[in-house]
C-alpha cells in the first residue's frame, strides 16, 4: 500500500526545525507494511500546497498524510486551504469551542479568539480527535486517496497515529512484513559489510537497509515471512558475535542495565570530560537504581583531588589528562559507592585545550573491577558534542562486554 507524506512549515525549510515527523511516520507505517511513496515539504502558502496535493493525488496513492498548518496563528493555513481543495464548507463546532475555554480556565487563561479557528469542522469529511492538544485532524476521500491532515506538534501528531491513523491503514488488510533490526557497535559500515559478506552472496530473499550513526550501524532485516529473517540474523549472529548489542530500538544502556541485573552487579562513574553523561545515560532506564549507586563529575583538578581522592602527585606529575589519573579515578569512585564497577572517563572533548603530547580527542577511559583497575587510551575527533556521546557509548560498550563474561 502506498504511501505518501506531506509537511507543511517554514520553520521546517528554514532548518530552524527538524523534520522529525516524517522519519516517525514512516518508520511507523513500514513496520506495518506500507510503501512510502513520497515525501515533499512545501511553505504555508497556498499556491505550494494546493500544487503539491494534485502532484501527489496523480501518482495514486492510496494515503497522503499531511502533518502542520492546523494551529490558530495566521501562518497556520492548511485547515482552509485543505477545505476549499475537497470542495468541503464548514461549520462552527460550539461544544468544542466550550470545550477549549474549559481547558484555558483551568490554567486561569483566556482563551484568545484566534484559537477559534480550531473550532471550524467541515461539513463533508470527519473529525481525528486530537486527547492531547486542540488541533483536531481530519479525514477526507478524494478520488481513490484518503487524505489525512494533523498538526505538526509531534507529541500530538503521535498520539493521533497510534490511536487512529495507524489502526485504521491495518484494517485495509496489508501483507504483513517482518522485521528484525540488529545493533552493533565498533566496526565502521564499510568493514561490517565486509564481514557480513559471505551470508549476503546466499539465497536469503531478505531486504535489507543499514543505518549508520556515530554510535554504530544498525543493520534491518525484512521479509514478508518470518522465517527467512530469522535465518538471516542468526546466520549475522554468528560472524559479528558480541558487536551485536542489542536488537530493535534497544539501547546500549538498556542492555547494560539488564546485564548487570542478571548478574547481580552495581556500577558507580566518575567523569570529567563527558560532564555526567556517562551517569544521565544509564539513568535513563528504569529501575537503573538497582545498578547505578551514584557518580561524580570531577571537572577541574580540585575537585577530582577534594571530592575523588585523586593524589596531588599524580595530577602534578602526569596530568588530569593520563592513563595514571583515569586509574586513580576508576578506583576511588569504586571504593567511594562501594560498587563492583567504577568507570572513570578524563580527555580532552575539544575543540580547544590541546598539546603536541596531548591533542584534541585524547581520552582514557577506566575500569576498576575485582580489586584490579585497567585502562584504555582512545583518540577521538575534535568536535565536543561527537566526542562526549562517543566517549560515553565507548565507556557503556567496555561495560557491556565486561559483564558479558
Amino acid at each position: 500500500m502506498n504511501v505518501s507524506l506531506l509537511t507543511i512549515g517554514n520553520e521546517i525549510l528554514s532548518g530552524d526545525t527538524i523534520n522529525s515527523n516524517v522519519a516517525w511516520i514512516s518508520r511507523s507505517l513500514s513496520e506495518i507494511g506500507c510503501s512510502i511513496q513520497t515525501q515533499i515539504t512545501v511553505p504555508d502558502v497556498e499556491k505550494p500546497i494546493v500544487k503539491t496535493l494534485n502532484q501527489l493525488l496523480n501518482d495514486g496513492p492510496a494515503f497522503v498524510i499531511i502533518t502542520g498548518g492546523l494551529g490558530p496563528t495566521t501562518d497556520d493555513i492548511t485547515r482552509n486551504v485543505l477545505f476549499n481543495f475537497v470542495g468541503t464548507g464548514s461549520e462552527f463546532d460550539e461544544d468544542y469551542w466550550d470545550k477549549m475555554k474549559k481547558r484555558f480556565e483551568k490554567y486561569d487563561m483566556d482563551i484568545p479568539e484566534s484559537n477559534r479557528s480550531q473550532a471550524l469542522i467541515p461539513t463533508n469529511g470527519h473529525i481525528i480527535p486530537n486527547p492531547v492538544g486542540s488541533a483536531r485532524g481530519f479525514l477526507f476521500r478524494k478520488e481513490n486517496t484518503v487524505i489525512i491532515s494533523l498538526p505538526g506538534v509531534p507529541s500530538e501528531m503521535k498520539v493521533m497515529m497510534n490511536e487512529s491513523i495507524i489502526p485504521m491503514i491495518k484494517e485495509e488488510g496489508l501483507a504483513p512484513i517482518f522485521n528484525k533490526t540488529l545493533r552493533t557497535v565498533g566496526i565502521p559500515e564499510s568493514a561490517l559489510i565486509e564481514k557480513i559478506e559471505p551470508v549476503l552472496n546466499t539465497n536469503h530473499g531478505c531486504n535489507l537497509g543499514y543505518y549508520p550513526s556515530i554510535f554504530g550501524v544498525d543493520i534491518k532485516i525484512s521479509h514478508s515471512d518470518e522465517g527467512p529473517v530469522e535465518n538471516l540474523s542468526n546466520d549475522i549472529y554468528k560472524i559479528l558475535g558480541v558487536s551485536i548489542y542489542g536488537e530493535g530500538k534497544e539501547s546500549l544502556e538498556d542492555v547494560v542495565i539488564q546485564l548487570a541485573k542478571n548478574k547481580n552487579k552495581t556500577v558507580s562513574t566518575a567523569e570529567s570530560c563527558t560532564g555526567g553523561l556517562i551517569g544521565h545515560r544509564l539513568t535513563e532506564v528504569s529501575g537503573s537504581s538497582d545498578v547505578y549507586k551514584g557518580g561524580l563529575v570531577v571537572y577541574s583538578n580540585e575537585s577530582k583531588m577534594n571530592m575523588l581522592g585523586v593524589e596531588k602527585d599524580i595530577l602534578e606529575a602526569h596530568g588530569a589528562v593520563s592513563e595514571e589519573t583515569a586509574e586513580s579515578m576508576a578506583r576511588n569512585v569504586k571504593n567511594k559507592f562501594n560498587t563492583d564497577y567504577g568507570i572513570s572517563v578524563t580527555g580532552i572533548a575539544g575543540p580547544t585545550g590541546g598539546t603536541d603530547e596531548k591533542p584534541v580527542g585524547l581520552v582514557y577511559i577506566g575500569m576498576a573491577k575485582k580489586g584490579r583497575v585497567k585502562v584504555k587510551e582512545f583518540h577521538f575527533g575534535t568536535n565536543r558534542k561527537r566526542n562526549k556521546l562517543r566517549i560515553s557509548h565507548v565507556a557503556l560498550n567496555w561495560l557491556r562486554l565486561s559483564l558479558l563474561h
